[in-house]
């Protein structure tokens, strides 16, 4: 009896030994993981200090770039003030370009009284201004027909802008000089009358067959004066002189008729309508026989419409 009890005891402590060994091999192995995520831990606080530093180290020298940039800006700055009290304000022939990138002259905002007196010959937008009092202005400029020197007015070559438009509108200008558009009254009023100026008008019809009228003077008078077309030159050209029958009209549109036969509103357009047109540039965009068309009757004696038409003045030499 006494000895199967020891037997038992015995089989009692040698299960409680493997148990306590495979408990030690546990708390081994969980030790060894501690001590490994302990391990990956300071490693990555070592490399985060090790960027913190770098990204201090970068941010110090970008502070200090931004700091000598604002100082020469500041002197940059006052050099151009400096500069710009010795140029008087009608000799300005640049404009002034605010930021430090800028240059204290920068050519590509060049102001010029006229198309001709812009030293490139690359057609293309430029800032135009009339007179010293007023505001410059982007126009297109077509350096390379008829000699060059012309500023575009009027463009149509698609139809994709509507002219059937206010008096506001077409005394402001409307439209996009890189596309269609129209230039404005007023700067027409205040080019024409600052120096004398010649007119050339382009047309095409659809079926490819182009003209041109070109007159050796032009000059629109104020809004007072209703815009009216006042002075008009000798004719010369392919297109056949359709535009003299204008000479002297006021210019109208749908909403301010300064004719007795409401001719804006009846041929869709704004122009320098008599009673009522033998010219029509701004009417409809279409290829058709129509009055209301944007046609140039002296072209083929007809009304058919145009595809294509641009007026340009120059300054006379």
């Amino acid at each position: 009896m006494l000895l199967a009890k020891l037997d038992c005891m015995q089989h009692k402590f040698l299960e409680l030994q493997i148990e306590l060994h495979e408990h030690r091999e546990e708390v081994a192995q969980n030790r060894a993981t501690q001590e490994k995520t302990m391990a990956d831990f300071l490693w990555a606080m070592h490399r985060l200090e090790c960027d913190i530093g770098r990204n201090v180290t970068v941010l110090q020298d970008q502070s200090r770039q931004i700091l000598a940039q604002q100082t020469a800006c500041a002197n940059h700055e006052q050099f151009r003030e400096k500069l710009f009290e010795f140029i008087p304000k009608q000799n300005h022939s640049y404009h002034r370009v605010s930021g430090c990138a800028a240059s204290v002259l920068k050519p590509n905002h060049a102001t010029f009284s006229s198309c001709r007196e812009v030293p490139s010959n690359v057609s293309g937008s430029y800032l135009i201004r009339a007179n010293n009092e007023s505001e410059p202005f982007r126009a297109y400029c077509e350096q390379q027909a008829f000699d060059g020197g012309w500023l575009v007015v009027q463009h149509r070559f698609d139809g994709s802008l509507d002219f059937f438009r206010y008096w506001s509108e077409y005394r402001n200008g409307f439209g996009d000089v890189e596309k269609e558009f129209w230039l404005g009254l007023e700067k027409l009023h205040q080019l024409t009358t600052e120096r004398p100026h010649e007119l050339i008008v382009e047309i095409k019809d659809f079926s490819g067959n182009y003209a041109y009228a070109r007159y050796d003077a032009f000059e629109i008078g104020s809004e007072s004066e209703q815009y009216s077309l006042k002075r008009l030159g000798a004719y010369s050209g392919s297109a056949g002189d359709s535009l003299v029958y204008h000479k002297g009209s006021p210019f109208s549109t749908k909403d301010r008729e300064n004719n007795s036969h409401n001719c804006a509103t009846t041929y869709n357009g704004g122009w320098w309508y008599k009673q009522c047109h033998e010219v029509n540039l701004n009417g409809r965009y279409e290829n058709a026989d129509d009055t209301k068309a944007m046609n140039w009757f002296h072209f083929q004696k007809n009304r058919i419409g145009m595809s294509y038409s641009r007026m340009m003045i120059r300054p006379l030499k």
